[in-house]
């Protein structure tokens, strides 16, 4: 057994960008975790990347027990590091490194929570799911559900460890990110009625859509109390491309717009809502709307049992709920009942020097100890 920040340091020194092959930590963690009473499973997801569940005990199908989920992707490291990302530094009672926070700390502690359940397994079961490209738009634990045999039932109350300095969240917003595309016809600019500019169709695509910010920021929903900084969808606008030469008429352009919609709200009715919009501004046949990525909303009701251990654990009687995304929108699909549970701030995810606070890691692996205990009869603080 590695101690937890030993096993961080490890996490953390294998690059895991969204961008590489995932296989260098899952074996690491295979090979960690290749010990009597626990059962492994690999699922290929593409592009040279895996997803990983481990449990222990029998998956019986009662759904008893805990789940704990995880990602490991992280973000490019980026410049302005004071040190190596990929090595662990311990300073002024912060552990840096990329990924430390977001969400590798989180990783450390669930694995070894997995280990010490091979020496004191419970009497339910314990689980443990770790993706890849959750940094992507959450496409392993979209492939994950695809592939879960039907006949195995992973425990339903589900820990996701993402960094919310140990406040219970039991919501978060769905993300869903499309491109709308304008096409044109080529021309010499030198004769504007050679052809027709795309840019300039975009151009009114943009419009288009800040008007539809403004709405969207009035709208509310049953949820809405619970996300006390953006109580509404929010529609973004985040890149724009166009154009190939000072003396061509641009024939096509692209705007690419996330839409993070709230836990009550149904997308397809928004994207059509969308459409309209558009289609009463924009020529026939100039314009398309292509969804990329449809990361679903996350929503946890307050009376489930994961929410009430994680709240009591804490002294927490608020709901929460975030404008980010995490896997838990996919893995509700398997039945799974999750709330976002997990050391460090979210603050510090995707930033240079990027850490986890000592005293954070340290309170999350107590809290992890005692949840496992509550829920699995075992795995109480060492």
């Amino acid at each position: 057994m590695l101690t937890d920040q030993e096993l961080l340091s490890r996490l953390v020194s294998i690059d895991t960008t969204s961008e590489l092959s995932n296989r260098p930590i899952i074996d690491f963690i295979c090979d960690y975790l290749d010990r009597p009473g626990l059962t492994v499973r690999r699922f290929e997801s593409g592009l040279d990347k895996e997803n990983l569940v481990v449990h222990s005990g029998s998956l019986d199908g009662s759904g008893e027990g805990l789940t704990l989920s995880g990602h490991v992707d992280c973000v490019p490291v980026g410049t302005g590091w004071s040190a190596d990302p990929h090595e662990l530094h311990e300073r002024d009672g912060r552990l840096f490194a990329r990924g430390a926070c977001d969400m590798k700390g989180f990783d450390a502690l669930a694995v070894n929570a997995m280990a010490r359940a091979s020496e004191s397994p419970g009497a339910k079961p314990l689980a443990l799911v770790l993706t890849c490209d959750e940094e992507l738009g959450s496409l392993g634990a979209a492939s994950l559900v695809e592939q879960w045999p039907a006949d195995l039932v992973l425990p339903r109350s589900t820990i996701i460890g993402e960094p919310t300095m140990l406040e219970v969240v039991r919501m978060h917003k769905g993300h869903l990110k499309f491109t709308i595309r304008l096409t044109g016809a080529s021309g010499h600019s030198g004769t504007p009625t050679s052809g027709i500019n795309a840019v300039e169709l975009a151009g009114t695509a943009l419009h288009v859509i800040r008007g539809l910010v403004g709405e969207f920021e009035n709208k509310r929903t049953d949820t809405s109390p619970i996300f006390d900084s953006v109580p509404h969808p929010v529609l973004a606008v985040v890149g724009i491309d166009g154009g190939a030469a000072w003396n061509i008429i641009p024939e096509s352009a692209e705007i690419r717009c996330g839409l993070r919609v709230m836990p009550d709200q149904d997308v397809t009715a928004l994207l059509d809502e969308i459409r309209g919009a558009l289609s009463s501004e924009l020529p026939d046949g100039r314009w398309s709307l292509e969804v990329y990525n449809d990361n679903p909303p996350m929503c946890t009701e307050a009376d489930t049992s994961v929410n009430r251990l994680a709240c009591e654990a804490v002294g927490q009687s608020k709901s929460i709920g975030v404008s980010y995304c995490s896997d838990g929108g996919h893995l509700s699909r398997l039945g799974l009942e999750s709330v976002l549970w997990g050391p460090g701030s979210i603050a510090q995810a995707h930033q240079p020097d990027e850490y986890i606070a000592v005293e954070q890691f340290l309170k999350g692996s107590e809290l992890l100890a005692d949840a496992i205990h509550i829920q699995c009869g075992s795995g109480g603080r060492s």
